[in-house]
């Protein structure tokens, strides 16, 4: 199965803790996908 990619984007982006709450989550259940950070001006 190809592991699945989710995200947030904005600007600015770099303070989100978003992604360490999500891939945390994300290991947690086993579920094969990352969460990234997409800084879009």
């Amino acid at each position: 199965m190809v592991k699945k990619i989710y995200g947030i984007i904005g600007d600015p982006i770099e303070h989100s803790l978003s992604p360490a709450m999500h891939n945390a989550a994300f290991d947690a259940i086993g579920l094969d996908a990352v969460y990234l950070a997409f800084r879009v001006p």
